[in-house]
């Protein structure tokens, strides 16, 4: 009797054990609110977060949908995975909207952003972005990294050398940079590229899950 009384004691006690541990454990935090709809996104109160009145956008402002990224313009990350972006813009910009914002992680990206928001002001974002991604490893290699060749890239889009001096373009536009990275940081965003459809974020990275999930916004 008293084996079947220690027993069941010791069975209480475990399941009392588990139980503490299961409500003392947090479970990893998502990046971001899960929104799918429209009116869910627009709605939230990280809606401000998402898209800043300063934010370079493409494709449909009246859109239902709105992809953001976080991107930075030394991630090789990034650059590789530009070429997606561009093709699903291309294919969507009637439908959706494509938002960029900054997340400047290395040396020389917090620069290469301010140059890329000195080319917004002159309507030249997007070549500009194509750009410095194209000739990334040559200004922004993590080894080697030679930026003072920046404003020569960007001066075959029109864009004045002397707009392009770092400390002056930097002190002009640095605030919109930081901007971004807060509102990143404050979203959970940890690495680059990070995306977000109407304000969910992208767990798997690759075209086909992107795609994806704007298609199932664009149904809602």
């Amino acid at each position: 009797m008293k084996n079947k009384v220690f027993v069941i004691g010791a069975v209480i006690a475990a399941v009392v054990v588990f139980s503490v541990i299961v409500m003392t454990t947090k479970s990893p935090e998502a990046p971001s609110p899960t929104v799918e709809s429209a009116a869910q996104f627009t709605q939230s109160e990280d809606a401000a977060l998402f898209v800043r009145p300063h934010s370079p956008s493409v494709g449909n402002s009246l859109a239902r949908v709105t992809v953001v990224e976080w991107f930075d313009p030394e991630c090789k990350s990034c650059r590789m995975f530009h070429p997606v972006v561009k093709k699903l813009i291309a294919e969507y910009e009637k439908r959706v909207l494509f938002v960029y914002r900054y997340m400047p992680y290395h040396k020389n990206s917090m620069y290469a952003a301010s140059a890329l928001e000195e080319a917004r002001e002159m309507g030249k974002f997007e070549q500009a972005l194509d750009v410095l991604f194209e000739k990334q490893p040559k200004w922004g290699d993590h080894h080697s990294p030679q930026p003072e060749f920046i404003p020569e890239f960007l001066a075959i889009l029109g864009i004045p050398k002397a707009k392009l001096d770092p400390e002056y373009v930097i002190n002009k536009h640095g605030a919109k940079v930081k901007i971004d990275q807060s509102d990143g940081e404050r979203l959970g965003v940890q690495g680059t590229p990070s995306f977000f459809v109407n304000g969910r974020f992208l767990e798997t990275l690759g075209e086909g899950p992107l795609r994806e999930m704007i298609d199932g916004a664009l149904a809602k």
